[in-house]
């Protein structure tokens, strides 16, 4: 089996067990898909009909607003999962965009394909039951934080809690993630690295 569905399955295992047999037929449903840096792999308006894990690269989920500002909602760096939850599951059009910050490999599973094998292998609905259980934790405490902490609180969380992000990803991006303008971000981002040395 080749590297990067080895490594989507050892993804697999850290909440379940499939079978040899599963394993080769859910490998029978995936598509390895190339993003350049820049690309959109999914745009907004546009249906979202796959689950995709990030094989190498960066990617980021974003809301354009009224005004044409992009607020950053998600990245997304090798071993991770990115999609557009609501749009995959109502079959709507998206509200967000996915694009690659980075030359990326991803490994997309169509939603159809996903639902047919979660009823026919449980083990497979299990590990998306607690890889979105996780990624509500997740949410749910960004939610916290930006409520309950300043700027530069946030931004020092961030870099604790994502630092393969930290130095990927854009800082006018993690501005936006964080909910604060870039020329704020420049301000509290000085005073970490001065407070680091």
């Amino acid at each position: 089996m080749n590297k990067p569905f080895s490594n989507f399955l050892a993804n697999i295992k850290r909440y379940t067990v499939l079978t040899p047999m599963e394993e080769e037929e859910l490998c029978g449903l995936l598509l390895l898909k190339t993003v350049k840096r820049k690309q959109l792999l999914l745009r907004e308006g546009e249906v979202c009909s796959y689950e995709y894990y990030v094989h190498t690269g960066c990617l980021r989920t974003y809301y354009t607003d009224g005004k044409g500002t992009e607020h950053n909602l998600y990245f997304a760096v090798e071993d991770w999962w990115i999609s557009d939850l609501y749009s995959r599951t109502t079959g709507k059009p998206a509200h967000c965009t996915i694009a690659a910050l980075e030359d990326s490999e991803v490994i997309g599973i169509r939603q159809d394909d996903l639902e047919a094998f979660m009823i026919r292998v449980p083990a497979m609905e299990r590990f998306f039951r607690k890889a979105y259980q996780q990624a509500l934790i997740a949410n749910h405490l960004r939610s916290l934080r930006m409520l309950s902490v300043n700027g530069q609180e946030r931004y020092k969380l961030f870099r604790e809690q994502f630092p393969e992000l930290a130095g990927r990803v854009p800082q006018k991006h993690i501005a936006t993630f964080l909910g604060l303008t870039p020329e704020f971000f420049n301000t509290i981002h000085a005073r970490v690295l001065r407070q680091d040395q």
